[in-house]
């Protein structure tokens, strides 16, 4: 009865997470450039999915750009939280995320090409579509490296970050070699594109971001019992039959590809992978069956929460990803002060 009761209780905690997210999304839809309430932005958008438009203006603005944008961060945080998540479970390791894991710096390099000197690793591609495909490229470049590293010699958790740390700083330092030289026109986009932008979500990127979300995080979840069973450890793995390494690098890829069509498409939003998954693990435990849809409701509702103080920091407003630090940071430490007993022992 205890057992059964505890786990309604995390059910419970994943549903308060995922009605938080999606009050927000409503209140979100009233923040913005365009002076409009909470309450006629939402009886606007419900008026464009009835199909009785009232004012034009109004529901170009609702739906055409602050919708998309609310959707895309859901689907931002959901993605990066699980990535982190992940990566945390199969390294053992609190500090493992896709930016410790070189992905994010990866993705930057990508992008600061074709922003700054106009290169195309995809041929017949061009403007905005450049950045996103050198961006998502690029991402996958250190995990690719952990797994070709891997067909020759052991590696162990430890090794694999250690490895990914060392990718992310060789790429940071070529993409600064790249920005000092510069011009400031190409420095500015190349910088907004560091820190993290919603600004430019379009209903046209939200498919690709969705399906991808969708069908790895569920194929995550479906694997959360032979993940429990390597968080337990290595030796544990082998002593109940499944191989560690596979499962790991395989999972591993997964997070890899959920990360970079999440960012490739609106830079690198930080901190969310990493304390995501940390708030999730206080509430639901490290058991993934629980821990992965926690942690996917969480994101979702911290970046969207993120996206609407962006939005209203400032004339112009602010990168998302800037407010995510900003929150994120303190929340880290707070959680790592009132944490008596490590989730990682």
């Amino acid at each position: 009865m205890a057992y059964r009761a505890e786990n309604r209780r995390k059910c419970l905690l994943i549903a308060v997470f995922s009605l938080m997210a999606a009050g927000l999304f409503f209140l979100t839809l009233g923040f913005g450039v365009y002076d409009i309430s909470v309450p006629d932005a939402i009886e606007t958008f419900f008026n464009h999915l009835t199909g009785n438009i009232v004012d034009e203006d109004a529901d170009h603005y609702i739906w055409d750009t602050r919708t998309p944008r609310a959707i895309g961060a859901i689907i931002i945080g959901a993605g990066l939280a699980v990535a982190g998540a992940i990566m945390q479970n199969d390294f053992r390791n609190p500090l493992a995320d896709p930016y410790t894991m070189g992905i994010s710096s990866g993705a930057f390099l990508g992008a600061t090409l074709s922003i700054v000197l106009g290169i195309s690793l995809v041929p017949f591609v061009s403007g905005v579509s450049t950045t996103v495909m050198n961006a998502f490229i690029f991402s996958l470049i250190p995990t690719m490296m952990i797994v070709a590293i891997s067909k020759f010699r052991k590696m162990t958790p430890a090794t694999m970050i250690l490895t990914g740390i060392a990718v992310m700083f060789l790429f940071s330092s070529i993409t600064q070699i790249i920005m000092v030289t510069a011009p400031s026109e190409s420095l500015a986009d190349a910088y907004e594109w560091r820190v993290g932008s919603l600004s430019t979500m379009k209903w046209e990127y939200l498919p690709l971001m969705l399906g991808t979300a969708v069908v790895i995080i569920t194929v995550l979840w479906l694997l959360s019992s032979r993940l429990n069973v390597i968080y337990a450890g290595d030796r544990a793995a082998q002593t109940l039959g499944e191989s560690a390494g596979r499962i790991r690098l395989f999972t591993l890829v997964l997070a890899s590809l959920l990360t970079a069509a999440m960012i490739c498409f609106t830079g690198t939003i930080g901190f969310i992978g990493l304390v995501g998954p940390h708030v999730a693990r206080i509430f639901v435990g490290s058991n993934n069956r629980y821990l992965i849809p926690a942690s996917a409701a969480f994101g979702a509702a911290f970046v969207i929460f993120a996206d609407t103080i962006a939005k209203v920091s400032g004339p112009n407003g602010l990168p998302v990803g800037v407010i995510c630090s900003m929150i994120g940071g303190p929340l880290f430490i707070w959680i790592l002060v009132r944490q008596r007993k490590s989730a990682w022992m």
